[in-house]
């Protein structure tokens, strides 16, 4: 959030400078580098970067062009020409101004670095920023009040120190902060007769006098050797200079609203919520907007997505109508007219809902600015420090800004609505498909159950097959419920999150013990402990899981081999118990690229209809319940799988 104080500061861009950008900015590909460099020459650019977004720990470490730059990528080619053009509403800046500021910027930095101070960057921006002031800051006979400004910068509380205390006698300079130091240094090698304060530099500096003139001789030929802007008698110099106001000049402001445009499109919400937290403080917002738009039950939402407790969010529970007689912000939509909310006295008014967002965006009160009509109606809040009114430019420059970020982030909701849409039509036509397959599949598995059925009825003296009818047809009914819950989404079921993995396996041999391994003379064992725990998983999750790790075996091995499935009732893996269930087998093992990405879907080997997602549901399956799954495989020797599944919680 842009500071109070930073408002009263003048921050009009070296001309020449600003000029420059542009012109960089022309290019396909533009040169960030160079646009950085040219940022960092101006108080007034490198000042609002900053504070746009404060520096991170540490980060100025990397050196000021690098963090400017970094700001300038994030704010990105539209939006940065969009913000230069408009910034001469301010006036045509002082060429003169930028260029001694820049001299004592390289002077303290400079200075820095020969005397050994751990922080030159920082030094710099001291020396660049030495000569900012207000209008009207002297009035009172105090100097501006910098420490808010840089703490909002990111900066340490000693260059604020270095920007206040100018003029200070060099005993009492060399007697605080080295910073300071320096500074009151840099200044003195900034005035015209620099040559006569050799002797004093050299002792604020602690430095020998030959060193600070050649050091000072250095930094001139620098400043005045650098190329940093177009040579004079460019285009770009001698056009003539915009009018004041920018919303009096038709061609600015038609530009500055395509490239305000251009800057928020096809972007996501998170995007356009970060750039425009970048863009407020450029614009002179100096407290974020609140954005609301109608939506289709005529209640005014915010358009960007509320954190919990924000003030967005308690606007939101609000449910403020569009047709309320009694709030401004209502009035201010369907008028499409600005309005203000200034509380006399205190009292609410007739508008409780007003009041208490004023309250709650802790101002006086608030301006309400329209940005759109119609379906697409939407309003902007701003924060209101005193009860004076916006001038028409802030109005238009503000309108220009929210205006565009409030198009994009209807259009994203747009987007998702019918994507949405869309979505939920072919969940609808897949259902419907589902259905039928389901509805066809039907009779096969009835002549099958009915089969079944009859060679029960056959052969009721042979118990053993008894037990095996009815496992198979237990499948078969599973088969069936499969197939007709694919058509629904998926919902909790009512199964028991629980199961005795043993009895499970003994179940799973009889049925799948003779197809998959007696009929290719493969041997199948099962070795369980007592007393075998209760997993916490599914029977039906957990089936699935061995059923195609059984699969998996019955195709690898070759006939004779074996496949041992071994439960151990109680295992610690990373501090929960967990019971364990083995694989092993002697077979020919895994192939090194299998094993390499062993659990991710890819084409099978194996041909005809296997499609190489087996594992990877494994996968899924025994991450949702909490489950690992461990693999190790030597070419020739065998594969073993380790399943660890947690016990489940006794009360």
């Amino acid at each position: 959030m842009l500071p109070a104080t930073f408002s009263a500061f003048e921050l009009q861009p070296v001309p020449d400078g600003a000029s420059t950008i542009l012109r960089l900015l022309a290019a396909a590909a533009p040169n960030w580098p160079e646009v950085a460099l040219v940022a960092a020459r101006d108080p007034a650019l490198s000042l609002a970067l900053l504070i746009a977004r404060p520096l991170a720990a540490g980060e100025l470490d990397g050196g000021i062009n690098s963090a400017l730059r970094r700001r300038l990528e994030d704010i990105g080619t539209d939006l940065l020409r969009a913000w230069l053009l408009g910034l001469g509403h301010l006036g045509n800046g002082n060429a003169e101004a930028g260029t001694k500021a820049l001299l004592r910027a390289e002077c303290a930095m400079h200075l820095a670095i020969e005397s050994g101070y751990p922080r030159p960057d920082e030094a710099y921006l001291g020396g660049l920023w030495r000569g900012l002031s207000r209008p009207g800051s002297c009035r009172d006979g105090r100097r501006p009040p910098y420490h808010g400004l840089m703490r909002d910068c990111g900066l340490p509380a000693s260059l604020a120190d270095g920007l206040e205390l100018a003029g200070l006698a060099d005993e009492r300079a060399t007697g605080a902060h080295p910073l300071l130091a320096l500074l009151t240094a840099a200044d003195l090698l900034t005035a015209d007769d620099w040559e006569a304060h050799i002797a004093r530099v050299s002792g604020l500096a602690g430095l020998p006098a030959e060193a600070v003139l050649s050091l000072r001789t250095d930094v001139g030929y620098i400043v005045s050797g650098h190329a940093v802007y177009p040579p004079a008698g460019s285009p770009l110099q001698t056009t003539p200079h915009p009018p004041a106001r920018l919303s009096d000049d038709p061609y600015r402001s038609a530009g500055m609203l395509g490239l305000l445009t251009a800057a928020f499109v096809d972007l996501d919400t998170a995007t356009i919520k970060a750039r425009l937290q970048l863009a407020c403080p450029l614009f002179g917002l100096h407290t974020p907007p609140v954005l609301l738009g109608v939506d289709g039950d005529g209640l005014l939402r915010p358009l960007l997505e509320a954190d919990c407790g924000s003030t967005e969010a308690l606007i939101a529970e609000l449910s403020l109508r569009l047709e309320d007689e009694a709030s401004c912000i209502a009035l201010s939509t369907r008028s499409e007219l600005p309005t203000s909310f200034i509380p006399a006295g205190g009292a609410p008014g007739r508008s409780v809902a007003d009041w208490q967002i004023a309250r709650w965006l802790g101002q006086h009160g608030f301006h309400c600015l329209p940005l759109s009509s119609g379906h697409d109606a939407a309003v902007a809040l701003i924060p209101a420090p005193s009860e004076n009114a916006l001038d028409s430019e802030l109005r238009w420059r503000y309108a220009a800004l929210l205006g565009a970020a409030a198009r994009a982030l209807r259009n994203v909701a747009r987007q998702r609505n019918e994507i949405a849409a869309r979505e939920a039509m072919l969940q609808q036509r897949f259902r419907e498909h589902v259905r039928k397959i389901a509805h066809e599949a039907a009779n096969p598995l009835t002549v099958l159950k009915s089969r079944l059925g009859m060679l029960v009825q056959q052969r009721p003296e042979d118990a053993p097959l008894q037990d095996e009818m009815s496992l198979l047809n237990a499948e078969l009914d599973r088969i069936d419920n499969l197939l007709r819950s694919a058509a629904e989404l998926p919902t909790d079921t009512a199964e028991p999150r629980y199961c005795r993995v043993p009895e499970l396996l003994l179940d799973m041999r009889t049925l799948y013990g003779e197809p998959l391994f007696g009929s290719r003379d493969l041997q199948l064992e099962l070795r369980a402990a007592r007393d075998v725990p209760t997993a916490a998983i599914p029977a039906s999750a957990l089936k699935q899981v061995l059923l195609n790790l059984l699969r998996n075996a019955s195709e690898a091995l070759q006939p004779g081999q074996r496949l041992v499935i071994s439960v151990f009732p109680q295992v610690n893996v990373d501090g929960r118990n967990c019971l364990e269930i083995r694989f092993v087998d002697n077979g020919p093992g895994l192939p090194t690229d299998r094993l390499d990405d062993l659990l991710s879907a890819r084409p099978s080997a194996k041909g005809g209809n296997h499609q190489g997602v087996g594992l990877a549901v494994v996968r899924d399956i025994l991450a949702q319940w909490s489950a690992t799954l461990l693999c190790r495989s030597q070419a020739g020797t065998g594969t073993s799988f380790q399943i660890f599944v947690p016990l489940e919680q006794t009360a």
